[in-house]
């Protein structure tokens, strides 16, 4: 869902009428996503049930804990692009430690930055610096200290907001 290769995402509440098929349907919260689906237009979807079972045509289920879906952009990615390290890295609703959690990064990701900021200073794995990246596809922030690059990172501008 978070993927740099997002051309569109739709919430929940938006429900069937935006999307085409292809989409892929998620399930679960920010801060944990647990089930996806393709979906196949006219109400349906395929998925697997869980792990190790067969693939299945299902009605797309828009109750429980249905987030939303996202439409894949196969094409050249746009922008900034940057690999994250480490596990559990935890992107934040504002550049600060003390900011809500927003989504955790399981492990090194791909990422687009939008731009970056000096802030919190910030002190983990050894390294310490006040550099803060905006990641417009989850809508949070990052440390710099978990993006592999410099602190500063080279080529990306500096956020107006």
């Amino acid at each position: 869902y978070y993927t740099h290769r997002a051309a569109e995402r739709f919430t929940a509440a938006q429900g069937l009428a935006p999307l085409l098929p292809g989409d892929l349907l998620v399930w679960g919260t920010s801060q944990k996503l647990h089930h996806i689906a393709i979906y196949l237009g006219a109400g349906k979807m395929v998925e697997a049930k869980q792990s190790g079972t067969r693939l299945m045509v299902s009605d797309v289920r828009l109750t429980g804990s249905y987030y939303g879906a996202v439409r894949v952009n196969t094409g050249p990615v746009t922008g900034h692009v940057f690999q994250t390290w480490g596990n559990g890295v935890w992107t934040k609703a504002q550049p600060s430690t003390k900011a809500a959690r927003v989504y955790a990064l399981a492990q090194p990701t791909t990422i687009r930055v939008e731009c970056q900021k000096h802030a919190e200073l910030v002190t983990s794995d050894g390294y310490t610096n006040d550099a803060w990246s905006y990641l417009p596809d989850y809508k949070a922030w990052v440390t710099n200290i978990y993006i592999k690059g410099p602190a500063w990172l080279d080529g990306v501008p500096s956020c107006t907001f």
